[in-house]
């Protein structure tokens, strides 16, 4: 694993600075391509989840090397399609979290927990009690922001809080399968099929975080005074 370059971690921004300023219509353009690199992820994973090593293969399917999975290195930033706004896809577009393949793994899982969390509330004609609700939406809500807060940790070049973050995460993860596991339903068929698809998203999600900090630990450790509590 190559030695990461903070001195552009910020991806060229200071290059892009130097240029022209996007408008409104150009952001919105990019965060439209962001969100579709979402949901391109989303659909390779929906066809491979059931496969070995589905994660590293939806990778290269992405566009990612294995070590875009990690944190620590410089990713590629293959470009994204959008003949509509081709100046947010260009070679001149900035750096952002946006782009970064953790950010938008974790994003298009927890898109689909989300929207299977609403699906399950308003179509399985069973009564979840309302501190369940709460709690397991809040537990998706700490798992996904603190994820968030790991790259931007990350994009500091500060490894010990990233991993900090990321332990937030998995303590939220936890939280969400303990309340998953008390949801009741006359269908046991039913509530079964569903956590399965669910421990799915869960358990890879897991394993990415669990990279992330096994890298993170790794480059802690290349410096001085380093530690790995």
């Amino acid at each position: 694993m190559s030695e990461p370059n903070f001195e552009n971690s910020e991806g060229g921004w200071d290059e892009f600075t130097n240029g022209p300023f996007w408008g409104e219509s150009q952001w919105r353009g990019y965060l439209h391509a962001a969100d579709r690199e979402a949901s391109r992820f989303l659909s390779y994973y929906n066809s491979l989840k059931d496969k070995p090593n589905h994660l590293d293969e939806i990778a290269g399917l992405m566009g990612w090397d294995a070590n875009d999975m990690s944190m620590t290195d410089e990713f590629s930033n293959p470009e994204i399609e959008d003949e509509e706004h081709p100046l947010e896809d260009s070679e001149n577009s900035p750096y952002t979290l946006h782009k970064h393949p953790v950010i938008i793994v974790t994003k298009a899982l927890y898109r689909y927990l989300h929207q299977s969390w609403d699906h399950f509330l308003n179509h399985s004609q069973c009564e979840v009690p309302a501190l369940l609700a709460w709690n397991y939406a809040q537990s998706l809500h700490q798992a996904e922001l603190n994820v968030l807060l790991s790259v931007q940790a990350l994009d500091l070049g500060d490894f010990g809080l990233t991993i900090c973050h990321l332990k937030n995460s998995l303590q939220a993860l936890n939280q969400s399968l303990e309340q998953l596991n008390q949801l009741k339903h006359p269908n046991q068929e039913y509530l079964e099929a569903f956590r399965h698809e669910i421990h799915i998203r869960f358990f890879d999600l897991r394993e990415l975080w669990i990279r992330v900090m096994h890298d993170c630990r790794t480059e802690c450790q290349r410096r001085p005074g380093g530690d790995n509590d």
